[in-house]
């Protein structure tokens, strides 16, 4: 009798453990769809969807929130607000595609602010998800190389997904590759200047902060932050700092050179 009690307490905890959330619809989205500079095959994503409204919806029904039990390290937490993210962004574009810029979907930054989505079981914006969620809970600056805003000047789109376990060198690596990536930021010894992307610049605190919490410091500036990455930036730290126009076109393969 004691056997038997023991062998149901033992599966009653195995069946009570919740199966960690899975992106992997979200993966096939984006290993079909994403090319390897980052431009998206729209027009095939709005043709052949299944998969990106089935990963929608399981994260309407599901997230670090509502059930935390699903994420048990904070990275994992972290993976799924970053893909989350990605996902809703994409689906707000095809919604309504064809278009030419997510300034063009609803006016006056209603893409990101007016165009709700459910996620775990609360209605949120791409607002909500990243002001509100992942800077201020997270308060890491490399998540801004991670999260796409379906833009010629964002950061490139991954073509696979966040996972919590290796967040750490996946995050290093995207933010690596944006801040070397000549479109985003510029050192020009014979001007003496440093030409940056306006993200770094919106979110200059974000940076700083970090840096100056990471090193003990009073006070940085965001090349400080920026020759963390970039070798040549490391000599540019008391010169011009200029910021590119944002570039807020759609990253669409069917406008790209070269397609996949």
């Amino acid at each position: 009798m004691i056997q038997l009690l023991t062998a149901l307490l033992l599966l009653t905890n195995v069946w009570g453990q919740s199966a960690p959330f899975s992106h992997d619809g979200f993966d096939r989205v984006l290993s079909r769809r994403v090319a390897e500079a980052g431009r998206v095959d729209y027009a095939g994503l709005k043709a052949d969807r299944a998969d990106l409204d089935a990963y929608v919806d399981s994260l309407g029904q599901t997230s670090p929130k509502s059930a935390p039990d699903r994420f048990p390290t904070r990275a994992d937490a972290l993976a799924y607000w970053i893909n989350a993210y990605n996902a809703l962004a994409l689906t707000g574009v095809i919604d309504a595609y064809p278009t030419k810029s997510v300034k063009d979907i609803k006016m006056l930054s209603g893409f990101f602010n007016r165009t709700w989505y459910t996620v775990g079981g609360k209605l949120l914006t791409l607002n909500n998800i990243e002001h509100d969620i992942i800077r201020e809970e997270f308060k890491d600056p490399r998540i801004h190389a991670a999260i796409n805003c379906a833009s010629i000047g964002c950061p490139r789109l991954e073509s696979q997904v966040f996972t919590g376990g290796d967040l750490d060198t996946r995050l290093e690596a995207a933010m690596r590759t944006f801040l070397n990536d000549a479109r985003h930021v510029k050192v020009d010894p014979q001007n003496r200047t440093v030409t940056l992307s306006k993200i770094l610049d919106w979110f200059e605190s974000d940076f700083t902060d970090w840096y100056e919490s990471k090193f003990r410091v009073d006070a940085s500036s965001i090349v400080d932050y920026v020759a963390l990455y970039v070798d040549e930036a490391k000599v540019a730290r008391e010169w011009d700092v200029k910021y590119e126009d944002y570039d807020w076109m759609l990253n669409d393969q069917a406008t790209a050179d070269g397609g996949r």
